[in-house]
């Protein structure tokens, strides 16, 4: 089906084309709810204040309509698909602060130190505010990014969202589960790796 035809259907008729995964109609969802979202003066400030982008949000859009079956949840009793989809959006931005929620965890995946505790990141200040841990985070996530943007995603969505490694390869378009650990690995190492330079300039 075209994207000519699918802005033709009701909510009724897109339904099923969203649930398949229908790209034409996944198209119409970024039109109609990723782009305006994004243009919403509030949604931009957040957006650009906390390093969202409209990519993560049409991916954990369609990580959770589709892959966690949300769109079974819609009623389909005359209301606004698109609305619906969009309250949705506006709840991702909105809970992406990470004040609330703390740094990036990378509780079980830091290295053992000889009693078998994970070790802790090397900070010159134990006197580091929230705020402040949360910036270096954001610093070294931002080499990672710069660095390999796949990689970045792999440790967002398995830190952040607390994806499977199973859901994180379907979503990315990586071949198996165990690519992801790879990837997932390399990325926990790069992330520490940055730590001391960045805690060093802070």
């Amino acid at each position: 089906m075209t994207y000519e035809e699918v802005l033709k259907l009701s909510d009724h008729d897109l339904l099923p084309l969203l649930r398949e995964g229908e790209d034409a109609a996944w198209k119409r969802v970024w039109f109609e709810v990723i782009e305006p979202e994004k243009k919403r003066q509030r949604n931009a400030e957040l957006m650009r204040k906390w390093s969202i982008t409209d990519g993560d949000l049409f991916g954990i859009l369609f990580k959770e309509m589709v892959g966690d079956g949300k769109l079974a949840n819609y009623r389909d009793d005359g209301g606004s698909l698109m609305g619906w989809m969009r309250a949705y959006v506006r709840g991702y931005i909105t809970r992406s602060d990470p004040a609330p929620h703390g740094e990036f965890s990378l509780e079980g995946t830091a290295d053992l130190d000889e009693r078998g505790e994970p070790m802790a990141i090397p900070f010159h200040d134990k006197g580091f505010t929230r705020n402040e841990i949360w910036q270096v985070t954001h610093m070294c996530f931002k080499d990672l990014w710069n660095d390999d943007p796949r990689k970045a995603y792999v440790l967002l969505f398995k830190t952040r969202f607390f994806l499977s490694s199973r859901e994180v390869a379907e979503l990315l378009e990586i071949p198996s589960e165990a690519a992801v650990d790879q990837i997932f690995s390399r990325a926990v190492k790069d992330m520490r790796a940055a730590w001391p330079r960045h805690d060093r300039e802070g």
